[in-house]
């Protein structure tokens, strides 16, 4: 994987999109799309900081699975970072495998507030159907890319 487009600043903590094949969380536990997103953030945080994920239903249009999550980062004992991830599959043709993952940065919560922002990027998404907790388990279990942070 490399970085096409690096944290812009535009957001609180910027905006990060990677497109290539990548290794590392378990392709077979969590899919293709949202293992690649699962490895960026384990690249950008200690996965002891990633409170919880939850993942809109994936959506198959013109020969890509697009999804959507949400991820809860514990900040501080009553602050939480909110970040928005976005990924594309390739499923047919000669880029098939090719993916792309978009991590951005969107709000700071407090914990009882996590759900309102989830409901918030579901309305501007246009996300159908309700985000799924994720289990993040055999994912923690992996090591971490961020240099064992």
């Amino acid at each position: 994987m490399h970085v096409d487009v690096p944290a812009d600043g535009a957001s609180p903590g910027g905006r990060i999109v990677i497109q290539g094949t990548a290794g590392g969380a378990d392709r077979a536990v969590y899919g293709e799309g949202l293992a690649a997103l699962l490895d960026l953030i384990a690249e950008r945080m200690p996965k002891a900081e990633v409170e919880a994920v939850w993942a809109f239903p994936g959506v198959r249009r013109e020969g890509r699975e697009h999804g959507v999550v949400v991820v809860e980062r514990h900040l501080a004992e009553a602050r939480r970072l909110v970040y928005r991830g976005r990924y594309a599959v390739q499923l047919k043709g000669q880029e098939r495998g090719r993916i792309a993952v978009d991590l951005e940065e969107t709000a700071e919560a407090v914990p009882d507030m996590v759900s309102r922002v989830i409901e918030g990027v579901r309305r501007r998404a246009d996300e159908a159907g309700e985000a799924e907790l994720v289990d993040l388990g055999p994912w923690r279990a992996g090591g971490d890319a961020a240099g064992g942070r």
